[in-house]
């Protein structure tokens, strides 16, 4: 004999989107990694991007600035600008420049 329940199964919604992940937990912030620092700065006025744009979690966004801070007091990184080395990287966060 086999028995039937009536009551629907339980199961996992599959259209749930998965949790947003930082792009840099599990990745160790250095001020000396000036190529990855590079990635969350201005190329045209040298200002450090925000979290709305970053899409990084408070933790590294408080640690990337902090680096970017030390690399610029070190003379690891220009204030002002990006460095011109850097401008053909891929990019980490999503920024639309208009042209």
């Amino acid at each position: 004999l086999l028995l039937v329940s009536r009551h629907p199964i339980q199961m996992e919604n599959p259209y749930k989107e998965p949790p947003k992940r930082c792009v840099l937990c599990g990745i160790n912030v250095d001020y000396k990694n000036v190529q990855l620092l590079s990635q969350f700065v201005s190329p045209h006025t040298g200002c450090i991007y925000g979290r709305h744009i970053t899409g990084l979690c408070n933790k590294k966004q408080k640690e990337i600035t902090k680096a970017i801070k030390r690399a610029h007091v070190f003379g690891f990184m220009p204030v002002m600008y990006k460095s011109p080395s850097f401008l053909t990287d891929p990019k980490i966060c999503n920024i639309k420049y208009s042209e």
